[in-house]
């Protein structure tokens, strides 16, 4: 069973109300709509679709509107990054998809209303030949020190572990062990590498290895969750999957907050909007 799939399962038979933010591109914004109209189909959900007067708009007469008006209701509000945010924090929606909505915005709004510091996204990625796997980190600035990095690991396999999954861990470096010595930087990433993989080696409940750059070694190894060496990188591989090399993403978990939160690309395929959607009503309790 692929890891999509077991979230498709957990969702079965349940309804909540999830909150998905717009954005200033209405083409992206229209995209929403008719993700949100495509997961309705199959799943019992309300979306509540937040944005500015000018962003909600448009949408009120799309015919994808129009057939799912008693599911999908169209929310107003000039602050949408806090106003989402607030509705979650409050109980009145029951997940949160960022969808559209600004990054930067979004991240400073969870934090404050959550009172929390640290972040951390845990996606789950696809090869364009269909093998899926849990990644992290995406955000620029997750995961940069080894501290940072045997705690992600370690709020990873937690949400593996209650998928029922074991995790086969590949930790991904800037160069081959032989290449020590040739930069300072790559040497730093190598040795963090080789730390991560020595503080967990005594835990037989999963495996992990230190694959250096290879990261084809990680998919031929059939890894399901592969550490990038920092934020950065980790954003550069993902997008070059997605948007280059005909991959998908389904979302992004939150990890180790009270709330159900899913991350998306804004600029996102409508497959990475729905599976965001069936990720939020799958982890809602």
């Amino acid at each position: 069973m692929k890891i999509l799939d077991k979230f498709t399962v957990m969702a079965k038979g349940k309804d909540a109300n999830i909150g998905i933010g717009l954005g200033g591109d209405k083409a992206h914004n229209l995209k929403i709509l008719s993700a949100a109209s495509d997961f309705l189909k199959e799943n019992n959900a309300t979306i509540h679709i937040i944005g500015t007067q000018s962003q909600t708009h448009h949408l009120l007469n799309d015919p994808e509107y129009k057939k799912n008006d008693t599911r999908i209701s169209l929310v107003k509000s000039e602050e949408p990054e806090e106003y989402i945010i607030k509705l979650l924090m409050q109980g009145k929606i029951d997940a949160v998809v960022r969808g559209s909505l600004s990054s930067s915005k979004f991240l400073k709004s969870v934090k404050k209303q959550m009172n929390i510091d640290e972040i951390n996204r845990l996606t789950l990625l696809e090869t364009h030949d269909g093998y899926q796997f849990f990644y992290g980190p995406v955000g620029i600035d997750e995961c940069n020190n080894l501290e940072k990095k045997i705690a992600f690991i370690q709020s990873a396999v937690k949400v593996l572990n209650s998928l029922k999954i074991s995790p086969i861990i590949s930790v991904l470096s800037g160069g081959r062990k032989s290449d020590i010595g040739r930069d300072g930087q790559v040497d730093d990433t190598i040795k963090i590498a080789e730390e991560v993989v020595r503080h967990f080696q005594n835990d037989k409940s999963f495996s992990i290895s230190h694959d250096e750059i290879l990261i084809e070694k990680a998919i031929e190894n059939k890894s399901n969750l592969i550490i990038a060496p920092e934020g950065i990188s980790g954003n550069l591989i993902y997008r070059t999957l997605v948007h280059l090399g005909n991959g998908k993403a389904h979302g992004a978990i939150y990890m180790d907050i009270n709330q159900v939160i899913i991350d998306t690309s804004r600029v996102g395929k409508i497959s990475e909007i729905i599976g965001a959607f069936g990720l939020a009503l799958a982890l809602v309790n």
